[in-house]
């Protein structure tokens, strides 16, 4: 009958305990380091050595993972397939001859080592804290702070820590609040469950969201916020080790002292509450800590309250719960964030409509990256107005916002703004009722000393803790704390000095590739500036044109010679009635300019030298629509030039609706709003420089024409039958075109051409 008993019990513990699993109240029982974070292993006999150990371990695996991300670079660089010849280049580069034999036997090849190499040095492992006792941290302060700042988390205790394979449950005190105050026999139930389903071994209950429950009874102030933790930690200690509760802690919970009956088999604690993927179990706070977090997960329709916080408002009135609830329904607003706001948007060239956009996506609870990104703004507003590459922010529009003006520093702090802004419009409408959140290290501390005297195990998160006297007054209260690692910082001195030595590495390595270059092809095959210069040769049946002109009574004539696509290739220079010495001068300056223009001299370093050299023969210039005066040879010469191949109008006396026949180009008559440029289909078979790179007046594109009238003869082929002319075959007396046509009289012809009628005494046959 007793085992009958026990199995009925049993049962009845296991349903009551997987309700309050289900309610988010407890987690399931697990081993107490799968909870929290316990040191690696028993304390040290030396403390510093232990601390040096630690932080030697710690340097010997960042250079391992930074030696794996350089080999993972090295290896990217080989490719998908790399040759042999490749890979001995890679293994005279550095690349260890290991790493070339794993990437020849890996499965995924090469590719797959290097995605190997870039995981293992980026996975994240938690790190366990390096245990030390209160003494040892107080011996050497100095090397523990240095320990922190190399990334090292500690974990100090006042006593023997506790060992991880205790079974352990943590509890959320919070959850067991309702408007009415503590449900005592609800939390003596639960509890009363777990010896039933560990009945061999003691349970550790670790209490959370201690300050979240003070919330819920109604706390409003630091000193109500203190008052009714330690109210919710005594009802524990009760429950735990069957002392008695006090009659004012009871009205405080507002439960009856005879609810508090003594659980055997429990032991209570308080610790940070560790990450771990075999329990989903949040509390609205953690452990003793003062911060209390006011709004749950953001949920399809937005986020929503804690019931923490709605049960405090309830107690208040059923109005300011109503209150907490819409306002964090309507979301973030934009003109909360501090520098991006929409009057910031409007001047960098945001619409009133792509503003909105963001408006409307950050009340929906997107963070700033997504409100910004290409799928809210949309390509019209990226693209049209903001003139970037919709692309590039695809799933982050915080690139976009650097882009436009916005600096880093803004950028961080708006976006911090949004993703505390549920928070921050919670604590504004508790606030706006009286309710005034407590300072998280002084409820912290005000909690856990009491706590701790009850015989509790209490740990602490300190790392926030910056005074080595509030540490040291913990660990005196038996309080131990957990010291979570800093995030290293960048050495900016070591990070200017790596930059400069990439840019040093990358230009010695650009001066080796030139010289390795300038071996094989020789001194005289490089320009200026190192790179090999190629001489491009003109095609044998070229384009060009000649103008002749008189430069103060000397005639010139400028033949020019043109590459395929239009440009400038070649210049010839004839002067007539000049010495041979004058003459032949000018023949070689022409080839020398032909020479740079094959080789890639620009034409206008040749305009900007020679233009406005002023030298005998020079004054009124003849036979050039567009230049009436010249102040030497070499100055009409390049003036020419410019206009016909640069379209440097600037350098040219007359209008620019003159032609190059001399011809208007009707642009004051309002036939044509401006010159026609010339088409690529046209470069082929006319001289862009005679044309002055624009589609003369009397120039038809003959491929287009000839597609259009093959286009209407297919046509015509097949309506041939309908619409065919039966025209006689004699000519019109009047016109002498061969389109008469009868009519019903057979004395009488019409003519389509002049419409006259024909009348003949013999007919026509």
């Amino acid at each position: 009958m007793r085992k009958k008993d026990d199995m009925s019990r049993q049962q009845h513990a296991d349903k009551v305990f997987r309700d309050a699993m289900q309610s988010g109240r407890v987690s399931p029982i697990l081993p107490l380091d799968t909870l929290v974070l316990l040191p690696q292993r028993r304390f040290a006999a030396d403390g510093a050595a232990a601390l040096r150990e630690a932080l030697d371990t710690r340097t010997s695996d960042r250079l391992e993972k930074e030696s794996r991300l350089g080999l993972a670079d090295l290896v990217e660089q080989l490719g998908v397939a790399p040759k042999n010849a490749e890979l001995a280049e890679a293994l005279n580069a550095g690349l260890p001859a290991q790493m070339i034999e794993a990437g020849i036997t890996h499965p995924e090849g090469f590719p797959g080592l290097e995605r190997w190499l870039r995981r293992s040095a980026m996975s994240a492992d938690e790190q366990v804290p390096v245990g030390l006792d209160a003494s040892q941290y107080l011996e050497v302060p100095t090397l523990a702070e240095h320990a922190l700042n190399e990334g090292i988390s500690l974990s100090v205790w006042p006593g023997p820590a506790p060992s991880g394979d205790a079974p352990a449950c943590a509890l959320d005190i919070s959850a067991f609040i309702s408007a009415e105050g503590l449900e005592a026999g609800l939390l003596h139930d639960t509890l009363s469950a777990l010896p039933d389903l560990m009945p061999d071994e003691t349970v550790m209950v670790i209490v959370h969201g201690v300050a979240a429950g003070a919330l819920a009874l109604g706390a409003t102030d630091e000193t109500s916020f203190v008052q009714k933790g330690r109210a919710l930690c005594e009802a524990l200690a009760c429950l735990v080790s069957g002392w008695t509760l006090s009659a004012e802690t009871a009205e405080l919970l507002g439960a009856s002292i005879a609810d508090f009956k003594p659980v055997k088999g429990l032991r209570l604690a308080a610790m940070p509450l560790r990450a771990s993927n075999e329990t989903t179990f949040t509390p609205a706070s953690d452990g003793l800590s003062g911060e209390v977090a006011l709004v749950q997960a953001a949920e399809e329709a937005g986020a929503s309250a804690s019931p923490a916080a709605i049960t405090s408002l309830l107690r208040l009135a059923p109005s300011a719960a109503d209150e907490l609830r819409e306002t964090l329904h309507a979301g973030c607003d934009l003109d909360r964030l501090d520098g991006i706001d929409s009057d910031a948007l409007n001047a960098r060239g945001f619409s009133d409509e792509a503003v909105i956009r963001v408006r409307n996506a950050l009340k929906e609870g997107l963070p700033l990256g997504a409100a910004f990104s290409r799928w809210v703004l949309g390509d019209d507003v990226i693209a049209s107005r903001l003139k970037l590459a919709p692309e590039s922010f695809d799933t982050d529009g915080r690139p976009l916002l650097r882009m436009i003006g916005f600096s880093d520093e803004e950028i961080v702090a708006a976006d911090a703004c949004v993703s505390s802004a549920s928070e921050t419009i919670a604590r504004e409408v508790l606030l706006r009722h009286g309710i005034t959140l407590p300072d998280p290290r002084a409820f912290e501390f005000a909690v856990a000393a009491p706590l701790a005297a009850s015989g509790a195990l209490v740990c602490i998160d300190a790392s926030a803790w910056d005074e080595h006297a509030d540490r040291s007054a913990a660990l005196e209260a038996g309080i131990a704390l957990y010291l979570r690692a800093r995030n290293r910082g960048e050495d900016g001195a070591a990070s200017d000095r790596m930059n400069a030595i990439m840019e040093l590495a990358e230009d010695l390595h650009a001066e080796e590739a030139r010289a390795i270059t300038q071996m094989s092809l020789g001194a005289d095959s490089f320009d200026e500036t190192g790179k090999p210069a190629r001489r491009t040769r003109l095609p044998d049946r070229r384009k060009g044109y000649i103008q002749k002109s008189t430069v103060g009574g000397h005639k010139v004539y400028l033949h020019t010679g043109e590459f395929a696509d239009g440009a400038l290739g070649e210049i010839f220079i004839d002067m007539h009635k000049e010495g041979a010495a004058f003459r032949s001068l000018m023949n070689n300056f022409a080839i020398a300019v032909s020479l740079g223009l094959q080789y890639g001299v620009p034409l206008d370093e040749y305009v900007d030298a020679f233009v406005f050299t002023r030298f005998e023969p020079a004054g009124e210039v003849t036979g050039n629509d567009r230049i009436t005066k010249a102040t030497s040879i070499l100055d009409y010469i390049f003036r020419e030039l410019a206009i016909s191949y640069l379209g440097r109008d600037d350098l040219a006396e007359l209008g620019d609706d003159v032609s190059h026949d001399g011809l208007g180009r009707g642009l004051k008559d309002g036939t044509r709003e401006g010159p026609q440029p010339l088409p690529d289909e046209a470069v082929q078979f006319i001289s862009r420089g005679f044309s002055r790179g624009q589609l003369p007046d009397n120039i038809v594109i003959l491929e287009r024409k000839r597609a259009e009238r093959d286009e209407a003869a297919s046509t015509a082929e097949l309506d041939e039958d309908d619409d065919a002319e039966d025209y006689l075959g004699d000519p019109c007396p009047n016109c002498s075109s061969f389109t008469l046509m009868p009519t019903g009289d057979e004395r009488v012809a019409h003519c389509a051409t002049c419409n006259e009628p024909t009348r003949s005494e013999s007919g026509f046959n």
